[in-house]
């Protein structure tokens, strides 16, 4: 038991340390530290309850007699004697700071709204063998992938999916906030990654139709982002936007490229979608136009913004950050100058 007290020491004065530079960093706000789990403190009796039974199981160290008792005094402990017992000190402190942690301390005064816009926004892309015509730099299929990328950019509060199609459709992400991880899909999104040979626009329009129904929003949108004619089997894209109306789900239309008359397009169709719908059909000829398509549809879907509830700054890591110093120091210690052999 001559150990505890020495462990219990050290570990108050690391303790006491620890939590002065916290009062530091903090500053005047310290008062406005609140324990947002105050319970988890009860953890603080798990290191405590074990350094006692430790304590009451160690066995009495060895001794050495000496001829004289005079040579013995005269020896005294040395400072690694002295400071035997404090990375048992720095392991309870550290302990007691994640016990601290845990009830996660948060600042009643440093607080932030949540704000959001709810919009749920699905978007299909064409990846049909057309897309790789050059009218758009470097291509059709580059010019689009750009434009979604820097609408994503545009488009913070909102979740967003995305579903590409050819001769069939894929899905590329679910609805998500991760807008980094979608940005990085979107770049990634290559020709002939799907069968390119036919455009079907129906299944394109399903899928990501399906992908909205994930979505409890009040609002929901689908871009419908094409180069070419419906010439494929499956779902018929007017049936497809009878649904979208049905749900009450608007769908815009982009119709990417400048092409000749006689070629496979049908200008007509997409605007039928969109108008059914209450969507609007656009035709994007050259690379300033899908821009100023992509901005116009930011315009459209602008919102006002949704104030949340505030949200009281997390500040566990005040306390993390000095537990793992204090549990790196302990084992740099026991491998070092405060090794103990047996």
């Amino acid at each position: 038991m001559r150990s505890l007290l020495p462990i219990l020491g050290f570990g108050l004065a690391a303790l006491a340390v620890a939590l002065g530079g916290v009062a530091l960093v903090v500053g005047q706000d310290l008062r406005f530290i609140v324990l947002d789990n105050p319970w988890w403190l009860l953890t603080a009796i798990i290191p405590l309850l074990a350094l006692a039974v430790r304590a009451g199981l160690t066995p009495r160290p060895p001794t050495m007699q000496f001829s004289r008792t005079r040579s013995a005094r005269s020896l005294g402990p040395g400072l690694a004697a002295r400071l035997a017992h404090l990375p048992d000190g720095m392991r309870l402190a550290a302990a007691l700071l994640l016990a601290f942690a845990l009830a996660r301390p948060q600042s009643s005064r440093l607080t932030d709204r949540v704000e959001h816009e709810g919009i749920d926004i699905a978007i299909a892309l064409d990846l049909s063998e057309s897309m790789e015509a050059d009218d758009l730099f470097p291509n059709r299929l580059e010019a689009a992938k750009e434009v979604i990328d820097q609408f994503i950019a545009r488009r913070p509060h909102d979740r967003i999916g995305m579903v590409a199609f050819g001769a069939h459709a894929s899905t590329v992400s679910p609805l998500t906030v991760d807008h980094g991880v979608l940005r990085q899909l979107v770049r990634r999104l290559q020709l002939g990654s799907l069968d390119g040979s036919k455009t079907a626009i129906g299944a394109g329009l399903g899928l990501a139709l399906n992908r909205l129904k994930e979505s409890d929003a009040a609002t929901q949108v689908l871009v419908l982002l094409t180069d070419g004619v419906h010439n494929a089997e499956g779902i018929d894209p007017d049936s497809a936007a009878a649904e979208a109306k049905e749900r009450g789900i608007a769908v815009y239309t982009v119709l990417i490229g400048r092409h000749a008359s006689g070629q496979s397009v049908d200008p007509g169709r997409l605007e039928r979608i969109a108008g059914l719908t209450g969507g609007y059909a656009y035709t994007a000829e050259d690379q300033q136009a899908l821009v100023t398509t992509f901005q116009d549809l930011l315009d459209k879907l602008e919102r006002s913004t949704i104030a949340g509830e505030h949200v009281r700054a997390e500040l566990f890591f005040l306390f993390l950050w000095p537990a793992l110093l204090l549990l790196l120091a302990d084992v740099l210690l026991r491998s070092t100058r405060l090794r103990r052999f047996p």
